[in-house]
């Protein structure tokens, strides 16, 4: 007998392989997944802008990476004492301006960068919903604690989400010809907005990546949501707000990520680095013994050995291992 149902994870035709790069944005599951695989030395950037909800926004976002287009002062905004765009979450508010403006101009080109030669693009789209600014109509990333009569919210329709972002896709690929795009739809809900319009809201969003992958066979999409809201289905995969998803749900979704677009030699490699890891956070009762330090002298010889096929190096390890 069967008490759950299983969604089919269907393995990706392309994989990702520890020298490839990979560029992820959207809400905070492209958030979990860089986490994950920055943690395990892959070539990972994550959320140039930082968190983003909106389909629109998003493709405005692309937009400029592609273009490695830099942000100037008269864009910025200041308001609590903090500058910031409304282009970008608040991870990228500072007090200082010019300290704003170059923070948001390196991530850009770092992005630009990363992008022209990512094998994969990851994207999350999370809400249909978003907010513009009164006063010109500008659609905002993010409200930047500004008092909502300044703002206006709207739905945005499945036909505005498409046009955005098949324009971005189709600049995307005059930088990076072969990059792999696959779209997914976060599981969190946004009960804020209702329940109904909840609903209304993710069905918008699984109307767009239908209708761009009706135009473009080429485009992936990973059941990110499927995973946690019909394959676990309960509510001890969420944390205490019953709405984001528990380290366990992350886990489980992490795995199935894993099978569908990691190869092989990579998760061999993913073993080898996860080895180390837990070596290095070991903590001996005697750091002095000879067998403690014959296992200091092994591991660092993994770390030499293992450092020429990861992108990032283990300079953290091997410092608390000397320790």
């Amino acid at each position: 007998m069967k008490f759950r149902t299983e969604v089919p994870v269907k393995e990706a035709s392309e994989k990702l392989y520890y020298q490839d790069s990979i560029l992820l944005l959207g809400s905070c599951f492209s958030v979990h997944i860089h986490t994950k695989m920055n943690g395990l030395k892959f070539n990972t950037q994550s959320n140039p802008f930082g968190i983003v909800y909106n389909p629109l926004s998003l493709s405005s976002q692309l937009l400029r990476i592609v273009n490695n287009q830099t942000y100037t002062a008269k864009e910025l905004q200041f308001n609590n004492e903090r500058w910031f765009s409304f282009d970008h979450h608040s991870d990228f508010s500072f007090t200082d301006k010019n300290e704003c403006l170059t923070a948001i101009n390196e991530s850009v080109d770092l992005a630009h960068k990363q992008l022209k030669s990512a094998k994969f693009l990851f994207l999350t789209l999370g809400s249909s919903w978003a907010y513009h600014r009164n006063q010109n109509r500008e659609i905002v990333s993010n409200c930047h604690k500004i008092p909502a009569k300044e703002f206006t919210k709207f739905l945005i329709s499945s036909n505005d989400m498409i046009e955005q972002l098949s324009f971005a896709i189709s600049e995307i690929k005059k930088l990076n010809p072969n990059i792999q795009i696959v779209f997914s739809v976060s599981p969190v809900r946004h009960l804020a907005d209702g329940f109904f319009e909840n609903q209304v809201s993710k069905g918008r969003l699984f109307d767009a990546i239908h209708q761009l992958q009706e135009n473009d066979d080429s485009i992936g999409y990973f059941s990110s949501y499927e995973l946690l809201l019909d394959d676990l289905r309960d509510y001890r995969f969420y944390n205490s707000d019953l709405v984001h998803p528990s380290k366990d749900a992350i886990q489980y979704i992490w795995e199935k990520f894993e099978e569908t677009y990691i190869s092989n030699t990579a998760r061999t490699t993913i073993t080898k680095v996860e080895k180390v890891i837990q070596a290095a956070n070991h903590r001996p009762f005697n750091p002095k013994s000879e067998a403690h330090q014959k296992f200091v002298t092994k591991t660092l010889s993994s770390i030499k050995n293992l450092e020429k096929d990861v992108y990032c190096g283990f300079e953290d390890e091997a410092e608390r291992l000397r320790i």
